[in-house]
């Protein structure tokens, strides 16, 4: 599509759009272009510093953030689209490449620098820099938190009671459950007292007690409960003093929810407080096993990790806490990888002031911006000094700097096939921060509008690219 549009278009307007691709003619790079390549690569990645200075000295809102990151991802999309992928298959025709040979070396250029930034990222990530970004930090911090209560979710579903309750509600009593034991002879609760908890059977057995007007001791016992019962939800439910006495005849391990969170939790979830009402009714396993349509113990695990989805107000900070907020040299590597590509592209196709397409530059910019505002934030919370996080975002000028000057040094100079898949590559990088990264956090924290700042930060954009159109033609 991108060659027949190409080839449909006037001499003028082709040349205009390939322009950022230099001919073999002009490659001999002077210390001036390959300094003034530097410089604009160095401009580009600036705006890290001047976000994080305003993440840590201004609190702007979630959504005014996620919609300027919105529009500078819409003109990283133009530029990555039509500057450098079709810029670069047409330059590579126009040197007598054929259209399927040229078409292959972009796309497997993209593809390549896509997987080369994905398995990159996780790599990094995995050894402590997620903290840089706050999508990266949530997604840390759910892997973890999913990892942390893989034990908890498969005893809670080799408990049949529990299991009659919704697993794709089971996140919201995942926060509320505490371990307890007791040891054989340790009262639970007695007969009278107001309720405080309700308890989940692992292991052991329990006998409750009746104590009628005129008996003494703990009364007579009246039933048992077992593992996989569930104990004291009813005087929960309906608010009344314990009708009975829960002793321990064995060792009892044990979860337990507290009256405050009991009450938390029916109000944050009326699924679950349906659940419970009906358990106060068949409290015991033998009843629950009566019932119809309970899930064997695999299949409500599986379906209660797969709806683990929710973050807990400080979960992100509290398993960034737990890793000393991240790996300094993982958070730092993590910013290299997220600066190369764009100052690569930038460098290796700039020419001249005169030929030069600003429309990359301002849309990395643009990027970059928000995202270190937000990032600054996350890494301040994970416990980085203002110094540290300025000292790790400020090095990427220096370290853009470079790489736009490298690329406009050895690039432009190499073949042309060389020299496409390099510009390919990048992009490819690029696009996979752009959809792994930028679009996730804008749409979680700026909501559908995001979609209408991206169309207009595409189509600004497109206007810079529009106007240099124009200026060749004339």
């Amino acid at each position: 599509m991108l060659i027949i549009l190409a080839n449909a278009a006037a001499p003028e307007v082709t040349q205009a759009v390939a322009q950022h691709a230099p001919a073999a003619a002009e490659s001999v790079a002077t210390v001036g272009r390959i300094a003034m390549a530097a410089l604009l690569a160095a401009i580009a990645m600036s705006s890290v510093v001047i976000g994080a200075w305003l993440g840590l000295t201004f609190k702007a809102s979630d959504k005014t953030i996620a919609n300027i990151l919105a529009f500078g991802s819409g003109a990283l999309v133009n530029a990555l689209a039509v500057d450098l992928a079709f810029g670069t298959t047409q330059h590579l025709v126009n040197s007598g490449i054929p259209n399927v040979k040229a078409w292959s070396i972009v796309a497997g250029g993209f593809l390549a620098g896509g997987l080369i930034y994905y398995y990159s990222n996780i790599l990094v990530d995995k050894f402590g820099g997620a903290a840089r970004h706050k999508t990266n930090a949530r997604r840390h911090a759910m892997e973890e938190k999913r990892a942390g209560h893989a034990g908890l979710l498969e005893r809670l579903s080799k408990n049949a009671v529990i299991r009659t309750l919704p697993p794709t509600e089971i996140d919201h009593i995942l926060p509320y459950l505490r371990d307890c034991k007791f040891e054989s002879g340790q009262e639970l609760f007695r007969q009278g007292m107001e309720p405080e908890a309700m308890y989940i059977i692992d292991e052991g057995s329990l006998g409750v007690f009746l104590h009628g007007a005129g008996e003494s001791g703990i009364g007579r016992r009246i039933s048992e409960v077992k593992a996989g019962d569930i104990v004291g939800e009813m005087a929960l439910v309906s608010h009344t003093v314990r009708a009975n006495t829960v002793v321990a005849e064995t060792n009892v391990s044990a979860m337990k929810i507290d009256k405050d969170d009991f009450e938390h939790l029916i109000k944050d979830s009326p699924k679950i407080r349906e659940a419970i009402l009906k358990l106060a009714e068949h409290h015991t396993l033998e009843s629950i096993q009566k019932q119809a349509g309970v899930m064997d113990s695999a299949e409500w695990e599986e379906m209660a990790a797969a709806s683990m989805k929710r973050l807990h107000a400080g979960e992100i900070q509290q398993t960034l806490s737990e890793h000393e907020g991240g790996n300094p040299l993982a958070i730092w590597i993590g910013n290299i990888l997220d600066a190369i590509p764009g100052s690569l592209v930038i460098g290796a196709t700039f020419m001249g002031i005169s030929t030069f397409n600003p429309t990359l530059l301002v849309a990395i910019f643009l990027a970059n911006l928000p995202e270190a505002m937000a990032s600054a934030n996350t890494m301040r919370h994970a416990g980085y000094s203002n110094a540290k996080i300025y000292g790790l975002w400020g090095s990427l000028i220096f370290i853009a700097a470079i790489c736009g000057a490298v690329g406009n040094a050895f690039l432009p100079s190499a073949p042309v096939e060389v020299l496409a898949l390099c510009e390919a590559v990048s992009g490819g990088a690029i696009l996979a921060l752009v959809a792994q990264v930028m679009f996730p956090h804008a749409y979680e924290e700026g909501g559908d509008v995001v979609g209408l700042t991206t169309i207009g930060g595409f189509s600004v954009a497109f206007f810079l690219t529009a106007l240099e159109i124009a200026r060749v033609a004339h």
